[in-house]
């Protein structure tokens, strides 16, 4: 009994409780604003749409890489003309003596050249 008696008292100061809070925060203006919120956030929503759609124009491939590659061609062609004048003039090796005698395989040391190469060292 004495619970359905404190259950009885909570209500009422639940109900003593919404009702100041009905009076402070008047429903009809707190629905009215959410309905307005909602407004402004589908137009945001849609302003946001077609700002990404016209970024996405905007970025797509639009032709930029070629352009790109023609400027990039354009500089290495104006370099390799430089540096194929310059090369005409460079100065070459004489093919074929050079190097060879180190290219030859060396023969098979044996213990008496070793020996003797131990006592030039040591000497």
């Amino acid at each position: 009994m004495k619970s359905n008696v404190k259950m009885a008292q909570a209500m009422g100061t639940t109900t003593k409780v919404m009702q100041g809070m009905n009076a402070a925060m008047n429903p009809q203006q707190v629905a009215k604003t959410m309905q307005e919120f909602e407004r402004q956030n589908a137009r945001m929503e849609m302003s946001e749409e077609m700002i990404n759609d016209t970024l996405d124009e905007i970025l797509e491939d639009s032709g930029d890489e070629e352009e790109q590659d023609q400027i990039v061609q354009q500089v290495l062609d104006e370099i390799g003309i430089e540096v194929s004048g310059k090369m005409a003039t460079a100065p070459t090796a004489h093919r074929g003596a050079l190097g060879e005698a180190s290219k030859a395989k060396p023969a098979a040391a044996t213990d008496d050249d070793i020996e003797k190469l131990l006592a030039q060292l040591k000497s």
